[in-house]
């Protein structure tokens, strides 16, 4: 093999290496931004049950539908008899505060279960119209309940999909609110 030959066979070699050298690194370079930019996305969440669907993953900003869903299920876990309570929905004074009152109840042989009929934003809180029934074996009672609740937030997770946090409940004072009034 002559000099000139293998200088070429060399020189030829290293021309093919810097080309491909050149598309890997854009190949690469491409790859990477596509990563990125696939990072950023929100994540793809799909339902799975019966029929598998895909979720919007919601924000942190929370709707009014989703307050009046939350106040519906937070209040029935912390007033119901019949509901267990689950962990992430009531604040920790809030589960010991219905702990006593079902203890209470239980030992006067009662149950209570409160339906909520309206769910409005006041400067408290929110203002919650309610019914409150007890019941006493066959015998039901239902009382008009107004309730002023406090929410946190808090982050998402499984057992709380709303973010948010029963911190208290308060009866208002309605009464006493009206008969100032009438004076």
């Amino acid at each position: 093999m002559k000099y000139t030959e293998a200088w070429s066979s060399v020189v030829s070699q290293n021309l093919s290496l810097k080309f491909f050298s050149i598309i890997l690194g854009f190949i690469c370079i491409i790859l990477g931004m596509m990563n990125l930019r696939m990072s950023f996305k929100d994540a793809l969440i799909v339902e799975r049950g019966c029929s598998s669907k895909v979720i919007q993953p919601m924000k942190d900003q929370h709707s009014k539908s989703e307050i009046d869903n939350f106040l519906r299920e937070a209040l029935s876990q912390r007033f119901d008899s019949q509901v267990y309570p689950t962990d992430g929905l009531l604040s920790p004074d809030e589960t010991r505060f219905r702990e006593q009152e079902q203890k209470e109840f239980l030992s006067r042989g009662m149950n209570q279960k409160v339906i909520v009929n309206a769910v409005n934003e006041s400067k408290e809180g929110f203002q919650v119209e309610a019914d409150r029934i007890i019941s006493v074996g066959d015998v039901r009672s239902a009382f008009k309940h107004t309730l002023i609740v406090k929410l946190e937030s808090k982050a998402r997770s499984l057992s709380n999909p709303y973010g948010l946090l029963l911190v208290s409940t308060k009866q208002s004072d309605d009464k006493n609110s009206s008969k100032k009034s009438a004076n």
